[in-house]
């Protein structure tokens, strides 16, 4: 993001790229409270595989010092398969 700002720059945009702000999201996965969740396991896969992830930032190669990290928690509803 930060090269194509660069380029967009290069191009005559009026940018300050000083300045720019990059707000990115962070989800994190919890247990529901109302028994409809998934089974712990599966819980904890999914907690397992966000923890590892890349960071969105860390693969766009943002600017630490201009990044705002806005989060969520959510919880992940089992399906019932019908048929």
């Amino acid at each position: 993001m930060p090269a194509l700002l660069g380029k967009a720059k290069a191009m005559g945009c009026d940018l300050d790229l000083d300045d720019v702000t990059y707000y990115v999201g962070h989800e994190t996965v919890v247990s529901r409270e109302d028994g409809q969740g998934l089974p712990g396991w599966q819980e904890a896969i999914f907690s397992a595989m966000e923890r590892n992830s890349s960071h969105i930032s860390s693969f766009m190669r943002l600017p630490t010092d201009n990044v705002v990290e806005i989060g969520r928690q959510v919880a992940i509803l089992k399906r019932l398969l019908l048929g």
